[in-house]
């Protein structure tokens, strides 16, 4: 009897410090586990699919996706827009971000990865970052994190 609780209680040590050693590496393999490639695997990848003014797809081949926070600006969202000015705004930036992608060679440059595990990335086009570009035209702000806009009252839906 006691032989078999020993061993209970060694199975079980085993068992949780497994887990506690996977919890203290999730940050390094948690891309794996979750079939997202790690940020330097989106070396060479392509940009697939605009799904709102700042957020794309990257094609990396052989079916790995991998979505993309563009950084230094933010749009409004398209996806759970606050208001109808908001799903209109956020359709129009949307569609400007596709022509801009059309317009010339795409590149971007890797900043590391969001609390909600998205690739950050710079977007440029033939050489302009296109952030930049859209704030310049009106149809993005700038943004570093923290608290975004509330894009309804900038667009006088409020």
């Amino acid at each position: 009897m006691v032989d078999m609780i020993t061993r209970a209680i060694g199975i079980t040590a085993l068992t949780v410090g497994c887990w506690l050693w996977l919890v203290r590496l999730g940050p390094e393999l948690g891309p794996q586990i979750a079939g997202t490639p790690p940020a330097d695997a989106a070396e060479g990848c392509e940009v697939s699919y605009v799904y709102d003014g700042d957020t794309v797809a990257l094609d990396c081949g052989e079916g790995a996706e991998i979505t993309a926070r563009l950084v230094g600006f933010d749009t409004p969202e398209t996806k759970e827009p606050g208001c109808a000015e908001e799903l209109a705004h956020g359709a129009l930036v949307s569609d400007r971000l596709r022509a801009l992608i059309g317009q010339g060679a795409v590149a971007y440059e890797i900043a590391g990865r969001d609390k909600y595990d998205r690739l950050l990335i710079t977007l440029r086009v033939a050489g302009e970052d296109v952030g930049e570009r859209l704030i310049r035209e009106g149809l993005a702000v700038p943004y570093r994190g923290g608290a975004r806009i509330d894009w309804c009252d900038r667009l006088g839906a409020g």
